[in-house]
């Protein structure tokens, strides 16, 4: 929906009226991206927030993995590629409501199989010697 002015459509709006399955490759696409995969699980344990506050938690996140400090550009950068590229990318699958208007995020009702597997995916990408 990149270039619509309207906010990104639910899963409800867009007529897909299930979650996401384990079986749907579109999960595992969008499952890809390790920013996404953080998001993800910042949200399930967050709930609903911001475009702004998921920039400056994930810009943090990449930081501290990276021994280092994230800079307003770092931030920047990923604010804008979260309003362009992932955001609507996650609310396509039904992983997420994404609002451009007000800039709110909230993860959409997700089978448990789901919600293990994006857990499970960071904690083992934490876990896991760099």
């Amino acid at each position: 929906m990149v270039g619509n002015d309207n906010p990104v459509k639910s899963r409800q709006e867009s007529g897909s009226d299930s979650a996401p399955r384990l079986s749907d490759d579109r999960l595992y696409r969008a499952l890809a991206s390790t920013q996404r995969r953080r998001l993800l699980c910042f949200l399930l344990e967050a709930g609903e927030t911001t475009v702004d506050e998921l920039a400056t938690v994930l810009t943090g996140w990449t930081a501290a993995e990276q021994g280092a400090m994230g800079t307003k550009e770092d931030r920047e950068q990923l604010r804008m590629a979260l309003r362009h590229i992932h955001l609507p990318l996650l609310a396509d699958v039904g992983l997420v409501t994404y609002d451009r208007e007000s800039g709110t995020v909230d993860i959409e009702a997700l089978a448990p199989a789901v919600s293990e597997l994006i857990r499970e995916s960071v904690d083992r990408e934490q876990s896991s010697p760099v």
